[in-house]
């Protein structure tokens, strides 16, 4: 890994810097707003005002062949509600790539659904009534019931391009069959952003601060770099959520800075810090540092000097049979820069 090249989520992994990668995103994605931005990118149109995002638990309970109680886990799920429709919108974030991602976002979606189904079973065997003819009385599930879809969108957060899988059918052999056949596959897609691949343009766009979070990713190639970045958007950087800055931590490689923010509440009760004075803070401790070191190294080198000198100092004296002068050298300082003065060392 280079040294000039931006440390990447996929670097990370779980168990990384500040625990796990995913955790920091799904936190700073659960805000609607910045939900909003990534799925107006993505739609390619912005998401109409009235739409509301209301949180929906997205933990399932999962028994598997031995009847062992297992659990699975989105990474965010949201009940929509566009106007007179409703669907769920599975939001998920990926900090690497996954060839087997196809396959667990269908079992995540799926679990979704089962979740629907329960709870509409559960509501008709409250309810009681009767069932028609068309209704599935061994389901309890009526024939008027309905389903509220399941959508989902994946942001990935890491440098590498992901290109393949991107749906069920490139992870099998569906390819290798005839034709005919082929149109009984059902094959499941997944809808990816490359959130690092987002167009500058697009960013200016978005009405959320993800445009800042991201913008900074881009500018890591250097200091020099992320910290003009940081000064040229001091309006946000001065004030930034806790939420943002742990993202910026996990998935770039300006940690210097990190050691010298600083976290205060604003008037909302929300951790907020301010970059440009960390940035500030981190360039003095650096010329401290630097004077620092080069005082030491000053004072090895004069150690180095002195003993070398005196080497010398003490051989000539030996050498010419002055073993008094020799002795008085070793412990008297002004004895010692008179024989130098001598010997006309410097």
């Amino acid at each position: 890994m280079s040294g000039t090249e931006p440390v990447c989520c996929d670097t990370l992994r779980k168990g990384g810097r500040m625990g796990q990668p995913n955790n920091a995103l799904n936190v700073y994605m659960s805000r609607p707003d910045r939900i909003r931005a990534v799925l107006g990118y993505y739609l390619g149109e912005k998401i109409p005002g009235d739409w509301e995002f209301q949180e929906e638990e997205g933990f399932y309970a999962v028994r598997n062949s031995g009847d062992r109680l297992s659990f699975r886990q989105r990474d965010g799920i949201k009940r929509v509600r566009a106007g007179k429709n409703v669907f769920l919108l599975g939001l998920e974030n990926q900090d690497s790539i996954n060839l087997i991602y196809p396959w667990r976002l269908m079992e995540l979606d799926c679990q979704a659904y089962g979740r629907q189904i329960e709870r509409i079973q559960e509501k008709n065997k409250i309810v009681g009534g009767t069932y028609e003819g068309a209704d599935d009385f061994k389901y309890r599930y009526k024939k008027s019931d309905r389903l509220d879809p399941v959508l989902n969108l994946t942001l990935y957060w890491g440098g590498k391009v992901w290109q393949e899988p991107l749906s069920l059918g490139e992870m099998t052999r569906i390819g290798e069959l005839p034709a005919k056949v082929r149109e009984l596959f059902g094959d499941y897609r997944v809808h990816l952003i490359h959130m690092r691949h987002i167009p500058e343009e697009d960013l200016q766009n978005m009405e959320s601060d993800l445009k800042y979070v991201l913008g900074i990713m881009k500018h890591t190639r250097s200091g020099r770099e992320y910290e003009a970045y940081i000064r040229e958007n001091r309006d946000y950087f001065s004030r930034i959520p806790r939420s943002a800055v742990n993202v910026i931590d996990v998935c770039t490689s300006i940690g210097d800075i990190m050691e010298h923010i600083r976290f205060t509440q604003d008037e909302k009760n929300e951790e907020v810090a301010d970059m440009c004075k960390a940035v500030r803070d981190m360039q003095k401790h650096a010329e401290k540092k630097g004077v620092r070191k080069g005082i030491k190294q000053g004072m090895e080198q004069g150690i180095e000097q002195g003993e070398a000198m005196m080497g010398m100092l003490m051989n000539r004296l030996l050498l010419e049979g002055r073993l008094e002068d020799a002795r008085l050298a070793a412990v008297d300082e002004t004895a010692r820069k008179c024989f130098y003065e001598e010997y006309n060392m410097r």
